[in-house]
């Protein structure tokens, strides 16, 4: 059992109510004329040959039997035979009749069984879910229990789980109720492969606002899933990946015929050059996508990194299957996107050809003087944006390495500082997007560690402000509530079966230390020591683009 990655279902995005699958009436309506077309198609592609009786042994065709022969009587099931045997042979006894039914109706008496169950306490029963539901005994007031169930609290803090454990993947929605201290699965949703990446987004592919999760997984396709509806079997979308449109209308189809009797329809077999079987879609990623990140300014953008090296920029209210976007600047697989919190046209991406790099989403392609890159002394294994401090971003690496850099000075700048902050490396970092300066990171050395991000001590390292086994195994994600009802909660999952929730509440050292840095959902920096940057910093796309163009002057 592994748990590759978390995401965080922001507060008062989710349904309270959420519903079941139903079928809409398209969709029915669509069946329907599937089920007319069924009824008039002609089975000429079926392969089954028709079952021939010639081959069968004589006493075996039961076809050939003629039931108006004056040698052949049916008696209930039996066929008897009668060969010399003549109707006044049979000797018709009433009173050995009678008997025998006497005997037969005492034997029934003997084997019925007169005892009837009757619950002594059906309220008892029912409460532990086993008391019999029908007739008598139904209540009506638990027909809503179900649904009571699965209806959320105005506290409820939903996060979700990408989990996976041999052939059989899942995305769990687990519900941590703070109050009571509970966490449990809500519902669960079947995945077709290993989940590598997870994003939450709150508009859906019709544009409207919703509570809708991407999954990118070891298949080339990036899933849309709508966490409101529960049972659900199949995506919204999906944003590339193989092209399966003829297997869903060959599905359709089947469905309609078997309501019908008929036989189902067999898969054809796809030689052509131009409608090869397992075909991917047009700009699709080619290998497992890797990085997700959800745009919260145009917000029905999604960023993708993939194993492919490239960077795909996605619009799922776009009718094209297509990607708005492809960036190929990196060498080797990109293992993690992140959108600028409040630019949303700088897009940070990391790769395990050992660098960083900035784009501007406005443009295409591979355009060097629309990115800039620092080089890293190890893989990315993750970027974070700091939500004061906007122009600052963080990557862990995979030798243990933390590194930040003044995004304004990122081609060729220095970093503001860089240390190794786990041994056996960093496998995520999350910034608190509700305290200013509150970092945590994970590590497989099982411990989650907390850091002030604003605070920098003579050695030029950020200050530690401790660390914790959380007792899951081997961490690969650690994330912050986004959400100000819960500014303390984070969580934590890798190699073991759960995940941990840690609310820092219950540590005093690091309430006190962060107690007064509560920012009531603000992303703006008021702290004194960066007064000045804040208040010269303008607009963010604007100061790139004047960099840009001082370089190019300088050059003539």
């Amino acid at each position: 059992m592994v748990i590759s990655s978390l995401a965080w279902i922001p507060a008062g995005c989710a349904d309270p109510n959420p519903k079941r699958y139903q079928l809409t009436q398209e969709e029915i309506q669509k069946l329907q004329a599937l089920g007319e077309n069924a009824n008039d198609d002609e089975d000429e592609d079926d392969d089954v040959p028709p079952d021939d009786d010639d081959d069968l042994p004589a006493d075996l065709r039961m076809d050939e039997y003629d039931d108006s022969s004056g040698d052949e009587r049916n008696i209930g099931d039996l066929l008897v035979k009668y060969d010399d045997v003549e109707d006044d042979d049979i000797d018709h006894d009433d009173s050995d009749s009678s008997m025998d039914d006497d005997d037969e109706g005492a034997e029934t008496a003997a084997n019925d069984d007169p005892r009837e169950f009757m619950p002594s306490d059906v309220d008892g029963l029912m409460s532990m879910g086993m008391a019999n539901m029908e007739g008598d005994y139904k209540d009506d007031d638990s027909l809503g229990s179900d649904v009571e169930d699965t209806n959320l609290l105005e506290d409820d803090c939903l996060v979700l789980v990408g989990k996976a454990e041999e052939d059989f993947a899942t995305l769990e929605v687990m519900l941590y109720a703070p109050k009571q201290g509970n966490l449990y699965v809500h519902h669960d949703i079947p995945l077709p492969a290993f989940p590598l990446a997870l994003a939450h987004g709150d508009i859906g592919p019709l544009g409207t606002a919703g509570n809708f999760c991407a999954v990118g997984t070891f298949d080339c396709g990036i899933e849309i899933w709508d966490l409101d509806i529960l049972d659900v079997l199949e995506p919204v979308c999906t944003l590339g990946g193989m092209d399966t449109r003829a297997e869903e209308e060959l599905i359709q189809i089947n469905m309609a015929r078997a309501a019908a009797g008929k036989k189902l329809k067999k898969k054809k077999n796809q030689n052509t050059k131009n409608n090869q079987p397992n075909k991917l879609k047009d700009g699709s990623h080619t290998d497992a996508v890797m990085a997700l990140s959800w745009n919260k300014v145009h917000r029905q953008v999604i960023a993708s990194g993939s194993a492919d090296g490239t960077v795909k920029l996605w619009d799922i209210t776009s009718d094209s299957t297509a990607p708005a976007s492809t960036f190929t600047h990196h060498r080797d697989k990109v293992q993690s996107v992140a959108w600028h919190p409040t630019e949303g046209t700088i897009l940070a991406t990391g790769s395990f050809d050992r660098s960083v790099c900035l784009i501007d989403a406005r443009t295409a392609g591979n355009s060097k003087n629309n990115t800039k890159s620092q080089r890293i002394p190890a893989d990315c294994e993750s970027l974070a944006w700091d939500p004061f401090r906007e122009q600052n971003l963080t990557c862990a690496s995979e030798d243990g390495t933390l590194t930040c850099w003044d995004v304004r000075k990122f081609d060729g700048g220095e970093p503001l500082w860089s240390f190794i902050a786990h041994e056996f490396g960093v496998s995520e970092v999350s910034y608190n997007p509700n305290v200013r300066g509150l970092m945590a990171t994970s590590s497989v050395d099982q411990t989650v560690s907390l850091w002030d991000a604003h605070t920098i001590d003579s050695s030029g390292r950020i200050k530690a402000c401790g660390s914790k086994d959380v007792k899951v195994g081997k961490l690969y994600s650690v994330s912050f509530y986004p959400s100000k009802q819960q500014p303390w909660l984070l969580t934590a999952a890798g190699g073991g079966t759960e995940i941990s929730i840690w609310d820092l509440t219950r540590e005093k050292m690091i309430r006190d230390a962060f107690q007064g840095r509560l920012a009531n959902g603000s992303y703006i920096d008021d702290s004194v020591n960066d007064e000045n940057e804040v208040s010269t910093e303008k607009d963010f796309e604007a100061m790139m683009a004047a960099e840009e163009k001082n370089k190019s002057v300088q050059k003539k």
